[in-house]
């Protein structure tokens, strides 16, 4: 009979000729936070499949299709800004990069105060888990009618367009640009403002989608 330590104690095997096989677990390298290396930030056209949207709220009861994470104002405070931001991925769901398939993210809407954004949900509001978003990568205010983004030193960057942004400058994101949360394939979201809302439920077994009118930099020809 073999038997195996563990610690103090010895475990028993009934059959000696059999092994003890013990599965390895995966290295914590293979969860590090991947580099994003690319010369060029090229923004594709307006194309957005998913229909999941996710809205970053303070903490108000859930409804059905709404997801509710907490907000990084304080808890105490119960009033928001009235407006809502819409952040729809736009990135083409490269992911060679990464080495494995990784799904597009889903869109959110911002109607928190101030939310913070990252890969890691202990550290993070919204919810980016791809490997070139930092653990925390960045902050997202709503101020005065407008949306603030800050860079929280992040490893790969936040751009607006093509424009990187330093760290702990607090920016302005114009209704209708961009923003780049370090890797343009699959953390790339096109901003617009939310003036009125249809349903944000999902009702019925379908997937519904928001109906939006927002504010974009874009003029059209007459």
């Amino acid at each position: 009979m073999a038997a195996a330590a563990v610690g103090s104690r010895s475990v028993a095997f009934s059959n000696s000729k059999w092994p003890l096989c013990v599965p390895s677990l995966p290295s914590l390298s293979a969860f590090r936070e991947l580099p994003f290396n690319s010369s060029t930030h090229s923004i594709p056209p307006l194309c957005c499949k998913s229909s999941q949207i996710k809205q970053l709220l303070p903490a108000t009861p859930k409804g059905r299709g709404i997801t509710a994470p907490r907000s990084s104002t304080d808890e105490s405070s119960s009033v928001s800004s009235p407006e809502r931001w819409l952040l729809k991925p736009v990135g083409d769901g490269d992911s060679r990069h990464i080495g494995f398939k990784v799904p597009l993210p889903d869109a959110f809407v911002i109607a928190s105060d101030a939310v913070t954004v990252g890969r890691l949900p202990d550290k993070a509001d919204m919810v980016i888990p791809v490997a070139t978003v930092s653990g925390l990568h960045a902050r997202l205010e709503k101020k005065g009618g407008r949306l603030l983004i800050t860079d929280l030193d992040s490893t790969n960057g936040t751009y607006i367009d093509d424009k990187k942004l330093r760290p702990g400058t607090v920016t302005t994101v114009p209704p209708g640009s961009c923003i780049i949360f370090g890797d343009t394939h699959l953390a790339m979201f096109r901003v617009s403002k939310i003036e009125q809302e249809e349903d944000v439920t999902g009702e019925g077994d379908d997937k519904s989608e928001i109906e939006t009118k927002a504010e974009t930099t874009t003029t059209e020809s007459s």
